[in-house]
């Protein structure tokens, strides 16, 4: 076992400034609004159950099954999609999380309620942000993902509906959910598109135990700007240092489901790949995924790092910057948070008498 760091105070890392630029808008659900919304639409589940969806063992089950229930039986209006959006950025904004993109599967949702159309549900999400920014002085922006396990046809359906409405407050696309079995390039054409189109891209890759092939294919086909997951990338040292030299930002999840279902708790933290990501060299930056799922805040990721990982203070500095250079902004905003975020976490050091050694 590797030695702990030392004990540094949770509003540590509370008070740090913050981008999260992984993170799922339904992994963003308060159980409470959950609850809520399952007993206004009479949806076929008890709260016992969805009380179960945000139980997080040394086991954990997967958050897709609750994702799915939620397209199919709660998330068909836009009220809903503005209400949960607007209340995850409330969360976010009082754990000093400035900025943050968040992910939006659209294609189950739409499917399963026809007299929702894109764009109003788009919009739902957009206007959230905008009340967001106004309430609690969060910027967001979305990113429209992939359903890989709905057809190529249907991402390039998805990519269009996002061409044909487009929202200034939308960034990019990436690919998500479930990653085995559905290799990355079969959505090469809905990624042309959009890189086309001027969009960012990104893709989860080699987070469930997959073949590091999947990572290889994100970066060389689908022609990614910035990597999620990508654990076993470790497994191929040359697609590390081509990582590297891309200067390409890796967003890592300490509570990566996969991780915590197959390693033991007594050798977790110290076989977890994330310990190893940096220091081979990997440009990480630590983000929530599904949050409220995870039970998991973005205070508590940085304090996982930092008390799990060993990573030192000075590290979280270097992936508070990681992050910035991993969002999707402009560059003149990047260069002026990049001086704010710094001095930020440096009051935050100096208030606890802590040193970035």
């Amino acid at each position: 076992m590797s030695q702990p760091n030392p004990v540094v105070s949770d509003d540590f890392f509370m008070e740090i400034p913050k981008v999260d630029i992984h993170c799922h808008l339904y992994g963003t659900i308060r159980e409470s609004t959950l609850k809520e919304f399952a007993r206004e639409a009479e949806a076929p589940i008890t709260e016992a159950e969805i009380a179960d969806y945000f139980v997080r063992g040394e086991k954990p089950k997967g958050v897709l099954h609750a994702f799915r229930f939620m397209e199919e039986h709660v998330l068909g209006s836009p009220e809903r999609l503005h209400r949960v959006a607007f209340e995850g950025l409330e969360d976010f904004s009082s754990e000093s999380v400035r900025y943050t993109e968040i992910s939006w599967n659209s294609t189950g949702t739409l499917r399963h309620h026809p007299g929702l159309s894109f764009e109003e549900a788009q919009a739902a999400i957009t206007n959230a942000m905008s009340d967001a920014r106004e309430a609690f002085g969060i910027e967001a922006r979305l990113i429209h993902a992939i359903d890989r396990q709905a057809s190529p046809e249907e991402a390039v359906v998805m990519v269009q509906r996002m061409l044909r409405h487009q929202d200034a407050t939308v960034v990019g696309i990436g690919i998500d959910y479930l990653e085995t079995d559905h290799p990355p390039e079969g959505f090469w054409k809905a990624y042309q598109i959009a890189r086309e189109a001027g969009y960012k891209t990104t893709a989860h890759a080699g987070e469930f135990g997959c073949h590091w092939r999947n990572v290889e294919t994100a970066i060389k086909l689908l022609k990614v700007d910035r990597l999620d997951h990508c654990y076993t990338m470790l497994e191929n040292t040359k697609l590390v240092q081509e990582c590297i030299e891309r200067d390409l930002v890796v967003t890592v999840v300490p509570t990566n489901s996969y991780y915590m279902r197959t390693l033991e708790r007594s050798e977790w933290s110290d076989k977890h790949p994330i310990r190893k990501m940096a220091r081979r060299g990997l440009k990480i930056h630590p983000n929530t995924d599904d949050p409220t799922f995870h039970n998991v805040t973005p205070a508590l990721v940085w304090k996982m790092m930092y008390e799990e990982f060993g990573y030192g203070l000075c590290d979280l500095r270097t992936f508070t910057l990681n992050g910035l250079d991993g969002a999707w902004i402009d560059e003149e905003l990047r260069a002026d948070w990049k001086e704010q975020f710094a001095a930020g976490f440096d009051t935050a050091l100096n208030r606890h008498d802590l040193y970035a050694e």
